[in-house]
């Protein structure tokens, strides 16, 4: 597939940030919520990368702690959402076929819902969408075992509480 971009640097996409920890190239930042802060901090806003972004937006970044804080959640958010995208994608394609690779999917659904809530666990949110979430990783766990494409199905019902409880949806 060759190597992606122009070979000076590539930056990981932020969807799934959250779930790749350590942060940064020598892996010294342990947290999601300490990486938003190093990009906080004097030692990235008096960097070359800062001065650029100062001159562009006429400061550099300058977040309270709340503020912080808030931007590590989204950021844990929206990974969880991608988590649970992907899971009930694998799910309901495991539901929908008799194919030999459903297992897999089966598998890799769980890995993905396994994601979901060391994310939002890691900082203590949506206590209400990681219960929805333990439930969908219990029945893709017994789909998987019972190869049962109904069970797979409750999963996804599960997965789209989690959602909504992560999105303030009914």
């Amino acid at each position: 597939f060759g190597v992606p971009g122009n070979g000076e640097f590539n930056t990981p996409p932020l969807v799934e940030a959250a779930d790749t920890p350590p942060f940064f190239h020598d892996n010294s930042v342990a947290t999601i919520e300490g990486a938003v802060a190093f990009y906080n901090g004097d030692v990235f806003n008096n960097s070359p990368a800062g001065r650029v972004l100062a001159g562009a937006t006429g400061g550099g970044i300058n977040l309270d702690a709340t503020q912080t804080e808030a931007v590590a959640a989204f950021l844990r958010v929206i990974n969880a959402l991608e988590n649970i995208r992907a899971s009930v994608e694998l799910l309901e394609r495991a539901a929908s076929s008799g194919r030999r690779r459903d297992f897999e999917d089966l598998r890799l659904a769980g890995e993905e819902i396994d994601d979901a809530i060391m994310v939002l666990a890691g900082a203590g949110l949506h206590p209400d969408a990681i219960a929805h979430l333990r439930a969908a990783r219990e029945l893709t766990g017994r789909a998987a075992t019972r190869r049962s494409k109904s069970v797979a199905r409750d999963a996804v019902g599960a997965l789209n509480e989690a959602r909504g409880a992560l999105l303030g949806s009914p």
